[in-house]
């Protein structure tokens, strides 16, 4: 018989392995970036990341953002929020450099310049955490809606940009394959965990799916262009 703690601990554990996977996927997709651009047509800017909402990309790295400053404001910080949360956002931030390095609009360099000072701010927390605990479990509800609100938007934008162009461009299939997976699980992780506590990583996860797997499906309607001769 499976007992409630064998099937909290697998799926605790299969959540945090997609969490890493999600890691690759941003890897994936900053080599992506980086192969193309040995491909950029003369004179063209914006083809090394192009498709590339930096809305979608700047609502994901607030996301990982939002649960790893929660990390620290915990009674005791969780290390396992603490280190995922830091390096997927960390990696994040890396994905919007380049967009900073290839397009030369405020708008899209902005998102990378606000990150660098939040992730400042953060840093900062770390030294003051022992004022802040007071208000851990208020701000993790703040911090689970907030982010849900801003990953919907983000996934809207992105889909609107594909759209736009008509082309998926730069942007990794690979990369909002595994985010989609992770997302699952974290939606089963939270089912196990009950609703009371797991609410948040339900909510974030739903949303998170569905808007992940439309994109997915922007991949079968559009394809990239070809650079022209």
């Amino acid at each position: 018989m499976i007992t409630h703690d064998f099937l909290y601990n697998a799926v605790g554990m299969l959540s945090s392995l997609m969490f890493l996977g999600c890691l690759f996927g941003l890897v994936k997709q900053y080599r992506r970036i980086n192969s193309r651009k040995k491909d950029v047509p003369a004179g063209e800017t914006g083809y090394a990341t192009r498709s590339l909402s930096v809305n979608s990309f700047f609502s994901s790295f607030i996301a990982f953002y939002a649960f790893f400053l929660y990390s620290i404001m915990l009674q005791e910080i969780d290390y396992y929020l603490f280190v995922t949360r830091l390096l997927a956002a960390s990696m994040t931030l890396v994905v919007l450099f380049e967009i900073f390095r290839d397009r030369k609009p405020l708008s899209q360099r902005l998102p990378f310049l606000s990150g660098v000072l939040l992730m400042a701010v953060a840093v900062l927390c770390i030294g003051v955490r022992e004022d802040m605990l007071f208000i851990g479990r208020s701000a993790s509800i703040f911090l689970a809606v907030g982010a849900t609100l801003i990953m919907l938007q983000g996934g809207i934008q992105q889909i609107r940009k594909i759209r736009q162009e008509q082309s998926v461009g730069a942007l990794s299939l690979s990369m909002n394959v595994i985010f989609a997976m992770k997302d699952v699980s974290n939606i089963a992780f939270g089912l196990v965990i009950g609703f009371a506590d797991g609410w948040p990583l339900i909510m974030t996860g739903t949303v998170s799916a569905l808007t992940k797997a439309a994109v997915i499906m922007q991949f079968y309607f559009f394809r990239e262009k070809p650079v022209a001769a």
